[in-house]
């Protein structure tokens, strides 16, 4: 690969280096380009916020969706830069990057992400092939792993080996509490332009994730809400980088979440952060969040059930107060708790 080129594919996170905290390299497949802004900023504020703890942070950005073939080379080169001395363990972020990570010689954790484990449904009551054959890679990466990261209780429970579950830490991503704050609807709207007085839906996903997202459902619960006379808008919102989202946040009325499956959406915790109430059916960790703020509404995936939890969430006078979820997922408690299983996978070598 060029010296031009593969510079282009490393970010190296600043820091104020603490000489007793381990030196990572992060190797995930899904990262913020200048193309796509918002693609991994889950993995980007992680890696910043373990860097803001004092260890030096090397970011190796392999960009799968260029090519599969992108995969093959970062092999050879994540065992080149695990062999040079610069690093005392190795963080990959999702399973494809973790069997890619596999190949080197340091310490490995590594962060399951979702569809990495439980596979990307084909439509038909299975799931595509291209995800059964990334569930066996991400299997293999698990027990290569001295330490793994499972986004939720769900994650952990599917990987089939004992010892592999016994090496996995439920910890979901954390949340900029600073950047996803309350604010004023009304403020926020006219901020946004927007000036509508449907009561807004807010679906924070891209259109190449609706199947997996289930915008079926969503579409079909707000139809029987307007066959009730109710007036809604499903506002689907994507491609918005992250200092901007927290207007669409504040924004809406409400948030809905309808996937066959998740890890730690994001999108649930950022609008909890926000005062914002969530509808959603019951995937990865969206229970426990849900649990800590009134005004919320887990519902059934079904288009009856996700549109009675919306009336009722969107009928309901009381503001919603997500400050337990701000105090739990802050960056710096997500970061200190990461740093504690880099520790560990080293101990074990």
């Amino acid at each position: 690969m060029p010296p031009a080129r593969r510079a282009s594919f490393n970010t190296l996170l600043r820091t104020t280096e603490a000489p007793s905290l381990p030196r990572v390299l992060a190797v995930t497949n899904m990262y913020p380009t200048a193309a796509d802004p918002t693609y991994g900023t889950f993995v980007a504020t992680q890696m910043a916020s373990v860097a803001a703890l004092g260890a030096p942070v090397q970011v190796h950005f392999v960009n799968g969706r260029r090519s599969p073939w992108e995969y093959a080379a970062a092999i050879r080169r994540v065992r080149q830069l695990a062999h040079r001395n610069a690093y005392d363990l190795v963080h990959a972020h999702y399973g494809l990057s973790g069997f890619v990570a596999a190949f080197q010689p340091l310490p490995l954790v590594v962060s399951f992400c979702g569809d990495d484990l439980l596979g990307t449904p084909d439509g038909q009551g299975g799931t595509t092939w291209k995800s059964k054959l990334i569930r066996w890679m991400s299997r293999r990466a698990a027990r290569r792993a001295d330490a793994v990261i499972c986004k939720s209780e769900e994650l952990r429970d599917s990987l089939p080996r004992p010892a592999d579950r016994a090496r996995a830490h439920v910890i979901g991503n954390g949340v900029d509490i600073k950047r996803f704050t309350p604010g004023d609807r009304e403020a926020a709207r006219q901020q946004l332009g927007i000036t509508t007085t449907d009561r807004l839906i807010l679906f924070p996903h891209s259109r190449r994730q609706w199947a997996v997202k289930r915008f079926d459902l969503a579409e079909a619960a707000v139809r029987i809400l307007e066959q009730q006379g109710i007036r809604t808008r499903l506002w689907v919102v994507n491609g918005v980088p992250p200092e901007a989202m927290p207007a669409y946040y504040r924004a809406a009325d409400c948030l809905l979440l309808t996937s066959d499956h998740e890890g730690s959406p994001n999108v649930v915790k950022e609008g909890l952060c926000c005062d914002v109430p969530v509808v959603s059916v019951d995937a990865g960790d969206v229970w426990r969040w849900l649990t800590l703020v009134d005004g919320c509404s887990l519902v059934d995936r079904d288009p009856v059930a996700i549109a009675a939890g919306l009336k009722m969430v969107l009928s309901d006078a009381r503001k919603v107060d997500g400050s337990k979820v701000r105090a739990a997922l802050s960056l710096d408690a997500v970061a200190q708790r990461v740093m504690g299983v880099y520790l560990e996978a080293i101990r074990r070598r």
